[in-house]
């Protein structure tokens, strides 16, 4: 674990007794798990630092400095948010991209799986598992969360309706709300995909990708059930489907960078394209840090590594990140 002034960051819970705050004025009155005000000074300090709206209600704060999660709260949606440590937070994001090169030799496994798979018969679970995994790995798309279909109108892979997809051919039109409620509005070409989603189209459920039991009931792909088709494939268990945005991010900032001379706000613009984000969320959650380093640099003239399913980019990436 990290080290914070001399002390190792603590795994905590907000299930545990925390810190809460009263409305007082124009501020707040912070209260100990004991009841007890907390005076000016360090420690009220430390809790004003970590920024939690006004708005957020159902505040809880650790009682630990070196707490990995500092605090939680709802939002004027009622949607559950969190502040990490920055210790905390920058270590996740470093296991994240280290394991990325693993990822990149693991996918054209994936994908000769995944191409077995999507030969099964429509309805069954393997194949709507495989069919998740192509939708998610050709648009580089959210996984989706129902709650947040429910409370937000917000919409990925494994929640998408057959009415935010229109097929014409080869072509897909993508039209949806995504995460943060951006509209999504994507035209894009690719047959392997059309096609898939085009057997897929008559299939009984309220999602688009949905698998149908012995008994007839139709089911939507649980993102548990996903994320243990891609772990038991790959072999990786920190891998997930997530693992796919962060790949694609990295893929589309390092093409802007290995033509030479690349800015920051060039490689997270392309980034942000390709996964529907901000700029500044794709730099900071989806941009390997050695992509990042490219900056400025001169044109890339890389071989790369020569492997089955994957594209020649992602062959150039896969040598960058190991070898530079």
């Amino acid at each position: 674990m990290t080290a914070v002034a001399g002390r190792r960051l603590i795994y905590v819970s907000d299930d545990q007794p925390g810190i809460s705050r009263r409305r007082r004025g124009r501020g707040f009155t912070y209260i100990a798990p004991d009841g007890t005000t907390i005076a000016r000074g360090a420690e009220r300090r430390r809790l004003e630092a970590l920024a939690v709206p006004p708005a957020y209600e159902d505040v809880w704060m650790c009682t630990l400095a070196n707490g990995h999660l500092q605090a939680t709260g709802r939002d004027t949606r009622k949607r559950k948010q969190y502040r990490y440590h920055p210790d905390w937070a920058e270590a996740q994001a470093a296991t994240k991209f280290a394991g990325l090169a693993r990822f990149g030799h693991a996918l054209p496994r994936l994908r000769r799986r995944v191409a077995r798979d999507l030969k099964e018969k429509e309805g069954e679970h393997i194949f709507a598992l495989a069919c998740a995994v192509t939708l998610i790995d050709r648009t580089a798309m959210r996984v989706g969360d129902p709650a947040y279909t429910r409370e937000n109108g917000s919409y990925g892979a494994l929640t998408l309706r057959n009415r935010h997809i229109e097929l014409d051919g080869d072509k897909l039109h993508l039209r949806y709300r995504a995460k943060g409620g951006k509209n999504v509005r994507r035209t894009m070409t690719d047959r392997k995909l059309a096609g898939i989603l085009d057997r897929i189209g008559d299939l009984p459920g309220r999602e688009l990708l949905s698998w149908v039991d012995a008994d007839g009931t139709a089911h939507s792909v649980g993102s548990a059930d996903l994320n243990a088709y891609i772990s038991d494939i790959t072999g990786e268990d920190g891998v997930t489907a997530k693992t796919f945005r962060t790949w694609a991010g990295t893929l589309s900032a390092f093409k802007v960078a290995e033509k030479g001379g690349a800015t920051i706000k060039a490689m997270s613009e392309a980034a942000a394209d390709t996964l529907s984000n901000t700029p500044t969320i794709a730099r900071n959650s989806y941009i390997h840090p050695d992509v990042i380093a490219l900056v400025k640099s001169d044109p890339l003239e890389l071989e790369g590594l020569d492997q089955r399913d994957l594209f020649a980019a992602e062959g150039r990436l896969l040598r960058f990140l190991e070898y530079g």
